[in-house]
Formats: structure tokens, C-alpha cells, sequence
């Protein structure tokens, strides 16, 4: 079916306005990008606070051709935020879908709308048994759709927190996965093939609820932080990866983090390990457990050179005007702003016409000593020939693999903003031939990711997106269907 005109699409998404089928439309609405990205032509934005009403817009878009974008909050910074992929689509906007639907404090989990925000999950946790897992952005985004692009939590992966899912498929009907029925009750994976895992990077529906499993509460959090003089990377990094290796922690995300900076101007954020490379993992459980992970930690560092600090320290007792404060309260499952804020030197989220802006690019690497160090070797060479800096993380998601998350950041002149898409592209391109591929894409890429991959036939992927979204409307160029443009 060819793709509607921009017209027939606005006249339709007025039309179902006014009989009360949606909550709200836009025309002509261009959102910002914090990322500095190509700009898209949006013909609208929908707005929906139902599964009904994503099923009416879905059904009504395939009827006349029209591509749909849907968005949880739309905080994909550094990625495109709201943009999407390609010209022309529709913004379908699901962040008055605020529902708990079902909060299962006997069993550890929430069946949540895309809408909910780590804050309103957090606050709804308050005085029980479970924290939740959150990340280190703003309070305010969307666990459902940080989950679907793969974020990492400060206690594991959000694709751990994934237990089900409610999907909208492209025909308009509802399908439901891992156990969840139709009546947003939970019931574990039963027997046979799970589709949960296959609403993930994908553009095959769009997810309207998630099952999403809790942290119990443990009786002891501690925080760890030790900071490193740079030139100790490849020690730190062994030492870093035998630690993941061993499986420690048994809980809580272990983290590397450093900065890049060439000789010239740079435009980082200070923050109050500017410099120097630090090393964070919180630790959860029994106190003997978090004393004997905290014992092993430390074992693990006796080898490296220039340690500048090492502290653990009860999360629950930081006080306010300590450097780990918001990390530690993060450790606790409290959601925080502050350190979005105070990187950007803004006083709210509203970050997309911030001074600082930001890129990111979020491949994956091998967790041992020698691909870290190339990792990071690739990274200086890109930093110095574009004199745009950045910091590189590595998040220590299983015994194999660890998360890597590189932000650029850079000031919105048209020289800056063109120095930092060029130092992205140029690294991306290196770590793909260095054999690291990207885990989650920006907009300028995301048409073309699929194409990387060496672990499976594209066509079955097709077949899928063919069987679910038959006309094509959900998400075009999100992965699974054909190149951006």
C-alpha cells in the first residue's frame, strides 16, 4: 500500500479527534533533538491513553496508508529523541498511557502502560519489599520504553526486567506474550515458543503494557567507588573483567567509566571524577554477602597501579552533600534528575535547547583486557583526528559481554555539532570492523544496523515483520524493514 499524503493523514487523525477516538492531535510538530540528528518532517502527533485507541489509530492507519511512530516519552536523547526514522510518519504518542495496571507485592512484579515513569514506579514502591531498578537518567522517562531499546539499570539490564509484554500488531489486535492474559494478569512463561523478547529493537507492534520484575528489597545496599589514574586502564580493565567473569557482584551492574579528551577545547560535563577513571558497583543483599563481594572488589584492585581512592559506604547513611550522594540513593532504587542537571547546568529535564549537547553511541565488546584496550585505543585515534571529546563506560552486563555507552558531548554551533556526528560515524565504523557491533542505534543508523549482524538470516526477520504488520505502518526504518532515507 503506498503511504498516505501528508493531507489524508491529517484530515484522518482530526477526524477520529473530533468522534473522541484519540486524546489529542498536533499538526506540523517538529520536537527537538538534544542529539543534534538530521531533522524528520512529522506530519503529526497523536496522543492516546488507551489500548483501544492505539488499536482505532493502528486500524485507521492501515486503511489509508499511514506510517505510525510510537514514542513512550520520547526521551531517546543522544539517539534522536522524538525524530523518527524516516520523513513523513506520524508521531504516536503513548505518555498518557500512565497505568499500574497491577502491582504484585507478593510476587515482585507491575504490569505498567508506556507511560509510567521510573518516578511514578519508584514513589508506588514506597515502604514495601521491592525497589526498583532504576537507571541514571531523568526521572521521568519511560521504564517501558527504556526497557525495548535495552537500557541498563544501576542493579542489571532492563532486558532482565522484561517479563512480558501487550503488543498492538499492525492489523490492529492484540497479542500478548510470556504469560500475561488478556486481562493484564501475569502468570509466568508457559509451555512452547515466547515471543516476549521479539517486541525488543523491533518494529513488529506497538508494546501498549509490560510485566516488569522488581528487586526485592535487601537488607543491606553499599555502594562501592574507587577512582584510578588514567595511564592504569589496561590493569583496571583486567581486573574489571575478571570480576564479570567470576560473576561478581551476584547483584548489582559493575561499571567502568573514563573520559577521552584531546589536547584542544572539549565540551565535557564536570562532574566530580573529571580525569580520572572510576570504577562503581553497588551491593545487595545479606550483610555477610555484601561484606565478603566488597572483600573480593577490593582483592581484585590489590594489582593495579595508582589507585587514587577506594570507598564503600552504606548507601542508606551518604549525606547529602557527598559526591556519591545520588548515586548511592540510585543504589536504593530512587530515581534522581541531579545528575542529568547538573552535567547539562540546566534546573529542569526540558533538555532538548540546552547550550551542551550530546551523542551516543552504544556498542558491545568483549569483557576482557585486550578488546577494552583496543576499544578505548580506537577511541583516542577518533578523539584526536576530530578534537571533539567523549566518555566511554563500560557496563558489566554477564560473564562474556559488557555494554559499552560512549557520549559524545559538544556545544550547538554547526562546527561542533558537525565535529561530534562525524567523530560518531567514524567510530562506529571502526568498531564494526574491529568487530564490535552496536546494541542500540540512533536514527541516522538504525535503518541499516540489521545489515551488521552475523548471527542469523535477515529473512526470517522479514517474514516476521510481514506476518505481524502486513501494510508496513508501525515504525518504518525502525530495524526490522528496509533503510532510512
Amino acid at each position: 500500500m503506498a503511504a498516505a499524503d501528508k493531507t489524508s493523514a491529517r484530515e484522518l487523525w482530526q477526524k477520529l479527534f473530533e468522534v473522541g477516538r484519540i486524546l489529542k492531535v498536533d499538526h506540523g510538530i517538529h520536537p527537538g533533538d538534544i542529539g543534534g540528528h538530521r531533522p524528520r518532517e512529522v506530519v503529526a502527533t497523536v496522543s492516546v491513553d488507551s489500548v483501544e485507541q492505539v488499536q482505532d489509530v493502528v486500524r485507521a492507519a492501515t486503511q489509508i496508508g499511514a506510517r505510525l511512530y510510537p514514542l513512550s516519552t520520547g526521551a531517546n536523547w543522544g539517539m534522536g529523541s522524538r525524530f523518527p526514522v524516516v520523513e513523513g510518519c506520524t508521531v504516536l504518542d503513548l505518555s498518557a498511557m500512565t497505568r499500574i495496571r497491577e502491582l504484585d507485592l507478593e510476587h515482585g512484579y507491575a504490569v505498567i502502560e508506556p507511560g509510567v515513569t521510573q518516578a511514578q514506579l519508584a514513589k508506588a514502591l514506597e515502604g514495601s519489599e521491592w525497589v526498583l531498578n532504576v537507571t541514571s537518567s531523568c526521572a521521568d522517562t519511560s521504564m517501558v520504553g527504556n526497557a525495548l531499546e535495552r537500557g541498563d539499570g544501576i542493579i542489571r539490564s532492563r532486558v532482565q526486567d522484561t517479563l512480558a509484554v501487550e503488543v498492538v500488531l499492525g492489523n490492529g489486535e492484540l497479542l500478548t506474550t510470556g504469560g500475561l492474559d488478556g486481562r493484564s494478569r501475569y502468570h509466568g512463561r508457559v509451555a512452547g515458543p515466547d515471543l516476549t523478547a521479539a517486541f525488543v529493537e523491533s518494529n513488529l507492534g506497538v508494546v501498549t503494557a509490560m510485566v516488569v520484575s522488581l528487586v526485592r528489597r535487601p537488607e543491606t545496599t553499599e555502594l562501592v567507588y574507587a577512582c584510578f589514574r588514567p595511564e592504569a586502564f589496561p590493569e583496571v580493565a583486567d581486573a574489571v573483567a575478571r570480576l564479570g567473569r567470576a560473576g561478581l557482584p551476584t547483584d548489582g551492574l559493575l561499571r567502568l567509566r573514563g573520559s577521552v579528551v584531546p589536547a584542544g577545547p572539549h565540551a565535557l560535563p564536570d562532574t566530580p571524577d573529571s580525569g580520572l577513571l572510576s570504577m562503581t558497583v553497588p551491593l545487595l543483599g545479606r550483610k555477610e554477602t555484601v561484606q565478603l563481594s566488597r572483600r573480593l572488589i577490593r582483592e581484585a584492585l590489590e594489582s593495579v597501579p595508582d589507585v587514587v581512592s577506594f570507598r564503600s559506604v552504606d548507601a542508606a547513611t551518604v549525606e547529602e552533600d557527598d559526591a556519591l550522594y545520588f548515586r548511592a540513593r540510585m543504589a536504593l532504587g530512587i530515581p534522581t534528575c541531579a545528575s542529568l542537571r547538573r552535567g547539562l547546568g540546566v534546573p529542569n529535564c526540558d533538555v532538548e535547547d540546552t547550550e551542551l549537547a550530546w551523542l551516543m553511541f552504544l556498542p558491545l565488546v568483549p569483557l576482557d583486557r585486550e578488546h577494552m584496550v583496543r576499544a578505548v585505543d580506537v577511541l583516542r585515534r577518533a578523539v584526536d583526528r576530530h578534537t571533539t571529546a567523549l566518555t566511554a563506560e563500560f557496563n558489566i552486563v554477564s560473564p562474556h559481554i559488557a555494554n559499552m555507552v560512549v557520549q559524545i558531548a559538544f556545544s550547538r554551533t554547526p562546527e561542533s555539532t558537525a565535529r561530534a556526528h562525524a567523530l560518531r560515524d567514524e567510530i562506529r565504523t571502526h568498531f564494526a570492523d574491529e568487530g564490535f557491533p552496536a546494541y542500540r542505534s540512533n536514527i541516522d543508523h538504525m535503518g541499516t544496523e540489521l545489515a551488521l549482524r552475523r548471527d542469523a538470516l535477515i529473512a526470517p526477520l522479514a517474514d516476521l515483520k510481514q506476518l505481524f504488520d502486513p501494510s508496513g505502518v508501525i515504525s518504518p526504518g525502525r530495524y526490522l524493514n528496509g533503510s532510512a532515507k
